[in-house]
């Protein structure tokens, strides 16, 4: 089916959810929150006790539902799913997310278990993300079949494919501390029908989406998957996390999300060949989004770095030009600007060492300005005795720094990082100074790794773009 089949998961009409209960689960906790994001007088209360739940009249049976509905919510024990399956493709209702777990991840019954609900779905043209998921997040109109902190639903750039329900649901609670905002999420678990690549074609449709993130145990269809991926990939960057590496974790996947999570080594091979960005960590993940997120695309791959310890910029340069990046000289034009205003003990290079100039926020825009610089690094440290003292004297980070986050507003088209290693009060400081469109890093090397991944994914774009070119 095509991928607009998806859209009733995210922008339902109406909504029943099967399972509605009074005391504490799923049940209960998921209509109170869509009633307090708007949704009460879309929402529709299934249990076969009647009576009520937050307020709102329970329906026995899902027939008895005579309002419009076109999405309904699946939270029963495993056992009662096929017989509930059955009543919501007589009513009419396509589109179904299955909450409960206990299918094809405990094993052969589970499995079979499974089957029966598939033959259902099919039976009656229904589309079903699950079982065993948390479902789906939409924060442009705040519809979501899983509970939330408040935090995780302001609107942004992008958007999460996750096969495991808790780990959707625990980094959407994570990335807010980064300064990341999620457009969509859907958590698939089992992928009964409902799978990654479904997901990526609606997500490559989809305007408020911009960057996507994946956690996958396995592919359902690997050929397809690499179709996917191939086509998003030319307009969307595609970030991957993929367990299984090992036996012990094939295992683990296994007993998860029922997921044969296939031989890594082909794996990375597909994911590299389809243009898609593999992250080898969580934190690597986030970072890539981080950076995916607000920074611009790569023209070339020449790196400016300014810092304030000359250690640091050569740990980043090492990095930088091992992953595929330069650090070419300065311009003529920058070093002569540089050295007007410059200490006669200073070096005017690049890696641009400061030290302790005070000159910091008047060269960072100089270097984002040289036409012979794609995109900047900026490293900034100073030990914590000193920056007590000039706080204890009224000097802050800008005074040192400068305004960088207006600084980043004036050079919006080249990728600014930074990076700032020391004590935690510092590294707020700099965090805050910096804004939320300039990823800060603790680490140098990180830092450098992940403009070199943004480079080679700039260069996959200009390939693409190139061969369309050509096509047309």
């Amino acid at each position: 089916m095509s991928a607009g089949s998806l859209q009733n998961f995210f922008e339902p009409q109406g909504v029943v959810v099967v399972g509605a209960r009074r005391s504490f689960g799923f049940g209960y906790g998921i209509p109170l929150f869509l009633q307090k994001q708007g949704w009460g007088n879309r929402l529709y209360l299934v249990n076969s006790a009647g009576g009520q739940v937050h307020g709102q009249n329970v329906y026995k049976r899902v027939r008895d539902v005579s309002s419009p509905v076109d999405l309904a919510i699946v939270i029963v024990p495993a056992e009662a799913v096929p017989g509930v399956m059955e009543e919501i493709g007589e009513r009419g209702i396509r589109s179904v997310i299955i909450e409960t777990a206990g299918f094809a991840e405990i094993g052969k019954r589970g499995m079979a278990l499974q089957e029966r609900v598939k033959a259902i779905a099919m039976q009656y043209r229904m589309r079903v993300i699950g079982p065993n998921c948390v479902g789906v997040v939409n924060t442009e109109n705040k519809f979501c079949s899983v509970e939330l902190i408040e935090e995780s639903l302001a609107p942004g750039p992008l958007s999460i494919i996750a096969q495991s329900g808790v780990f959707g649901n625990i980094l959407l609670d994570h990335l807010p501390q980064y300064g990341l905002s999620i457009s969509k999420a859907v958590t698939l678990g089992n992928r009964l029908d409902v799978d990654e690549s479904d997901v990526l074609d609606y997500l490559d449709r989809d305007p408020m989406t911009q960057v996507i993130m994946m956690y996958l145990e396995g592919a359902t269809n690997g050929r397809r998957l690499m179709q996917s991926l191939a086509h998003v990939t030319q307009k969307k960057p595609v970030l991957i996390l993929k367990s299984g590496r090992t036996e012990a974790g094939k295992r683990a996947t296994a007993s998860h999300t029922g997921s044969m999570s296939g031989e890594d080594n082909i794996y990375r091979a597909a994911f590299a060949q389809a243009g898609a960005i593999r992250a080898e960590s969580l934190s690597q993940l986030i970072d890539l989004a981080r950076v995916f997120a607000t920074q611009p695309l790569l023209k070339g791959n020449r790196l400016g770095i300014i810092t304030t310890s000359g250690s640091l910029g050569a740990l980043a340069t090492d990095v930088a030009v091992s992953s595929g990046l330069t650090v070419p000289p300065l311009s003529s034009f920058m070093v002569t600007q540089a050295r007007e205003i410059s200490p006669n003990w200073m070096n005017v290079k690049n890696p641009l060492d400061t030290g302790p100039s005070g000159i910091y926020g008047k060269l960072l825009p100089m270097l984002l300005a040289d036409p012979g610089i794609d995109m900047v690094l900026a490293i900034m440290v100073i030990p914590y005795v000193a920056v007590r003292h000039f706080k204890s004297v009224g000097m802050t980070a800008r005074d040192w720094f400068g305004d960088i986050a207006s600084i980043r507003e004036r050079y919006p088209d080249k990728p600014l990082l930074g990076v700032v290693v020391g004590h935690p009060a510092f590294v707020e400081d700099i965090t805050s100074l910096c804004g939320r469109s300039m990823p800060i890093f603790t680490s140098p090397e990180l830092a450098a790794q992940a403009l070199a991944t943004l480079w080679s994914y700039s260069k996959t774009r200009k390939k693409s773009g190139d061969r369309r070119s050509d096509i047309s």
